[in-house]
């Protein structure tokens, strides 16, 4: 599979994050195209990668990074998201982008959560074993 990242298609885990999240990204274009039909492609595409973005930002700072850093770390670096009176809007002079020395570690921190192994199960979900990734 394609994906921004060669070594993408190096743990199934992985490949299956960005399967998931390209269909999320086609799944969301395909209901901005229905409201919005004059719409030309490439602005179906940028709002929907918003929209997707946003998904994503909101499962790591709701889910993964509380696991990951925990609470207090979260308050004391204020990454903690609001319950309530949270922005709305959209802030187009912002990049949302990384330096790529953070991507480059991000992604080695996040394959040492990966498992060594993955359960191998057959079509009726019997464990068969298991395979070295």
């Amino acid at each position: 599979f394609k994906s921004g990242d060669v070594r993408a298609n190096e743990y199934i885990g992985l490949a299956a994050l960005h399967t998931m999240w390209v269909r999320e990204h086609n799944r969301v274009a395909r209901q901005l195209r229905r409201l919005n039909p004059h719409w030309l492609d490439e602005i179906l595409f940028q709002e929907s990668r918003r929209i997707v973005i946003g998904l994503l930002q909101h499962i790591t700072f709701a889910e993964f990074l509380p696991l990951v850093l925990g609470k207090d770390t979260m308050n004391n670096f204020g990454m903690q998201l609001e319950k309530e009176d949270y922005f709305k809007g959209y802030k187009m002079n912002i990049n949302p982008g990384l330096a790529n020395s953070i991507g480059a570690t991000a992604l080695y921190f996040y394959i040492s959560l990966m498992p060594k192994k993955l359960e191998v199960f057959d079509k009726t979900g019997k464990r068969i074993g298991d395979e070295s990734i």
